[in-house]
């Protein structure tokens, strides 16, 4: 049973990911919510992991514990597969970081086909 639930109707931005890319470059934070394996396939460099699960369980203090403190940035970016858990993810922040995030439309999918960066590895 998870211990951390936030409504399911908490309003998610959308961001693309050429955006996203565009905003990690300006030194906005980008969670990766993949498992451990999926990360170790592929990831993309100076994303943040924090498994759904931890967020699921924790909120924010699942953040924080990766050195996030997500109460002072401008904007977080979250993203995963393919943008379904990383809407999972957003969905259960918003409460508490409100409009300051933002779900990475096509997740690590759609930032694969174009081209954008990876690294093996976690």
């Amino acid at each position: 049973m998870f211990g951390f639930r936030f409504p399911s109707h908490a309003p998610v931005r959308s961001v693309s990911v050429d955006s996203a890319h565009d905003l990690m470059r300006q030194g906005i934070p980008m969670i990766d919510v993949r498992e451990p394996a999926e990360v170790a396939e592929a990831a993309v460099p100076g994303a943040i992991h924090v498994p759904l699960g931890e967020i699921e369980r924790d909120g924010p203090a699942a953040l924080a514990r990766r050195g996030l403190d997500a109460s002072n940035a401008e904007t977080v970016l979250l993203f995963c597969r393919s943008g379904n858990r990383s809407g999972i993810a957003a969905r259960l922040l918003a409460p508490a970081l409100g409009e300051r995030l933002a779900n990475v439309e096509g997740g690590m999918l759609a930032w694969a086909e174009r081209g954008l960066p990876t690294r093996r590895g976690g």
